[in-house]
């Protein structure tokens, strides 16, 4: 518990700027914009919160003190990860709760208020899964490049790769379920997400039971230079805008 206690104190700020950024939504959205855009804020939390919360000390510049204390390392990935995941959760829940429980019917006003065609939600579990999956595996797959992480400038880009590889998992989903079946029901791609999420987190606690501060004795040399972080970041950044601008080409497809 301590542990856990010592992320609240270090990441308070950010959870205090999630909850004011979620109060905003909850009052104004609906003034400016269709509220469904609050299930936006799960996939914030995760981008922005998976790196920070898995990788402070490196981004401080401060591993090796970490490193030094009493805790474990196992111990300490594990309040790190408890800490992240709870915050995702809690926020994903205030978001289904600002929707007042009327998320299909939401989804179907968008389209209408749109001026798009009425769309028939034949497999709402697809939709209820998602949005827990994916900004799940966008957390997983943040928090470990981050908290593997050698050097500042891979730390702060790791949301790139949290966004990256879910958006990359979802599509991969939607197409495999469209291949087999003609048709979109989540029977591929929330496993797939819960699964990318879990193997991935797996082998970070494995690689980071075993990991020193500085780069020669890292388990993960991931990649040697900050400028090959920020190409390869601008790369990701790239493959990101593409797989959004797929997403919203072919959305209506898919509800």
């Amino acid at each position: 518990m301590g542990l856990i206690w010592g992320e609240w104190f270090a990441h308070s700020r950010l959870i205090l700027g999630f909850l004011l950024l979620w109060l905003i939504a909850m009052w104004l959205l609906p003034w400016v914009a269709h509220p469904l855009w609050i299930l936006v804020l799960g996939g914030v939390v995760a981008v922005i919160g998976g790196p920070v919360f898995g990788g402070s000390d490196v981004m401080g510049g401060c591993e090796e003190f970490s490193f030094s204390q009493p805790a474990t390392r196992t111990q300490r990935f594990d309040a790190r990860l408890i800490f992240a995941v709870g915050c995702l959760l809690v926020f994903t829940l205030l978001n289904v709760f600002a929707l007042y429980h009327n998320l299909a019917d939401l989804i179907l006003s968008f389209f209408v208020s749109t001026g798009l065609a009425v769309v028939e939600l034949r497999h709402p579990e697809l939709l209820y899964g998602v949005i827990i999956a994916m900004p799940l595996a966008a957390l997983a797959v943040g928090f470990t490049v981050a908290c593997l992480a050698t050097t500042r400038a891979v730390a702060y880009t790791a949301w790139v790769w949290g966004a990256l590889g879910s958006l990359t998992g979802l599509r991969a989903g939607l197409s495999l379920e469209d291949y087999f079946w003609d048709r979109l029901n989540g029977r591929i791609t929330i496993p797939l997400l819960l699964m990318l999420a879990v193997v991935t987190l797996g082998i970070a606690r494995r690689l980071y039971s075993e990991k020193e501060a500085g780069r020669a004795s890292s388990p993960l040399r991931l990649p040697l230079s900050g400028w090959a972080a920020l190409g390869a970041a601008a790369l990701g950044a790239l493959g990101v805008a593409l797989l959004i601008t797929w997403f919203v080409a072919n959305y209506a497809r898919y509800l």
